[in-house]
């Protein structure tokens, strides 16, 4: 058996019903449907494309789980909880905790929800759905199994790369882990043909060509790409009458206004599918359940204005018993609909920068100096005193700390620059990093489940 079986023991249990909606997608997907349900015309293709966007937000993906990932091992997280939390924030992997098998669970439900459009939505014969809307779609799936590849590649390395659907048990593959720069590859060509595929134009909660360039820049970083991370982060930064560092720093999540400027592409909850991530972060005072929150150092960093500036707006405190509290304050609002953000026009920036840096273009008019001051101005910060390309580019990590502070990039920096164990070790000498944890452990059920699915070096087996 792979570890396919485990995905679809969970479709099981979670999608036993087919929501029907016959209005346009036109809105952030609402609706489950089930993986064996058909695909036989316009509006069940939708239906099917709404329930890859709900996976996409899952408790286990990007609507809570998978985003811990990116900083709960940041050395800048405190553990409230006796829960298995505590390992990730001391970098203490273990492929027994249900963590990583939460999320790789998650991320492989919506690679198979995206596969299902893949592969049917071609074959549907329905006048209504046109050929614009068929390719659009098709694109819009292949966009979303292109991040979760990403994602997986970036946790865990290499993976298994199931390109077809799968319903049954009967249907299982033996498939083997591919490499690193193979599973890199298939993102890459699934962006390339997104992007043929999909309209262009601003939609913040529906893939374009847009959310194609930003993963592509992204994904270039990550493969030290730096010319392409360069180009496809301009062709962002450039749509300025769409995309825009927002004044003051906390004007793009302190509000009740969906999809600001400042954001490329989110997801949406509401209050029947409300965000999950909220409530841990959150203090009860707020109606969370403050299970983990910043520790006394990173408060610290975030309330100096020479560091954090405007930044300190994603943190929020309350005083009991004369002792005061910290919280992330990221999830702000209190009916739990925060947006979950994938792609920022400030990540594009500091992509920019670092690509820059990397080529030796360091230039505060053209270069990397002119895109850090970009990000620091808008945090109500002088600019950098950096001078040297090694100081520019730890500046441009220490931006980044700060600036996706709860989201989904701090762990992953560090291990992409190996920069993990320096970094971690000198905040807190009590926190080991092996070499070996620059990968998350494939998750043990996963590995009992799958015979044809091998451990990364350095944590237990089978």
């Amino acid at each position: 058996m792979i570890s396919m079986q485990r995905v679809i023991y969970s479709i099981t249990a979670l999608m036993l019903f087919l929501a029907s909606c016959s209005k346009v997608l036109d809105t952030t997907p609402e609706n489950a449907v089930s993986d064996e349900d058909p695909i036989f015309d316009k509006t069940s293709a939708e239906t099917a494309l709404r329930g890859v966007y709900r996976q996409l937000g899952s408790a286990g993906y990007y609507g809570e789980t998978y985003v811990t990932l990116g900083y709960f091992p940041s050395g800048d997280i405190k553990n409230l909880t006796t829960g298995g939390a505590a390992n990730l924030v001391n970098v203490n992997f273990r492929a027994d905790d249900v963590t990583f098998n939460s999320a790789w669970s998650a991320i492989y439900i919506a690679i198979n929800r995206a596969n299902h459009v893949i592969t049917k939505v071609p074959e549907v014969q329905d006048p209504l759905l046109t050929d614009p809307l068929r390719n659009q779609y098709i694109g819009e799936a292949k966009f979303i199994r292109a991040l979760a590849y990403f994602d997986l590649a970036r946790a865990w390395g290499g993976v298994q790369l199931i390109l077809e659907p799968t319903i049954s048990l009967q249907q299982r593959q033996v498939i083997k882990r591919s490499s690193l720069q193979e599973t890199y590859a298939q993102v890459l060509k699934d962006l390339e043909d997104a992007e043929g595929l999909l309209p262009d134009g601003a939609n913040r909660i529906r893939a374009t060509k847009r959310t194609v360039w930003a993963l592509r820049a992204r994904l270039h970083l990550y493969r030290q790409e730096w010319a392409l991370a360069e180009e496809y982060a301009t062709k962002l930064i450039s749509l300025t009458a769409d995309y825009k560092l927002l004044k003051p720093f906390s004007s793009w999540f302190v509000n009740d206004v969906t999809a600001t400027q400042e954001s490329i592409f989110e997801l949406q909850f509401s209050a029947i599918n409300t965000s999950a991530i909220r409530a841990q972060m959150q203090h009860p005072v707020n109606g969370g359940t403050y299970r983990y929150a910043p520790n006394d150092r990173f408060v610290q960093l975030l309330n100096d204005p020479a560091v954090s500036g405007g930044r300190k707006a994603l943190i929020g405190s309350v005083t009991q018993g004369g002792t005061t509290l910290w919280f992330g304050n990221l999830y702000y609002r209190k009916n739990a609909t925060d947006p979950a953000y994938i792609f920022r026009i400030a990540e594009m920036y500091l992509i920019r920068a670092e690509a820059r840096a990397q080529q030796n273009n360091l230039s505060v008019v053209s270069g990397a100096l002119y895109d850090l001051k970009q990000i620091r101005d808008r945090a109500e910060l002088e600019s950098s005193t950096a001078v040297t390309k090694e100081e520019i580019l730890l500046a441009i990590e220490n931006e980044r700390r700060l600036e996706f502070a709860f989201e989904a990039h701090r762990w992953f920096d560090l291990a992409r620059t190996e920069r993990a164990k320096a970094v971690l070790e000198a905040l807190d000498p009590a926190t080991k990093v092996e070499p070996h944890e620059l990968l998350f452990p494939i998750p043990i059920t996963q590995l009992q489940l799958d015979t044809s699915l091998d451990p990364n070096p350095g944590y237990s087996g089978k």
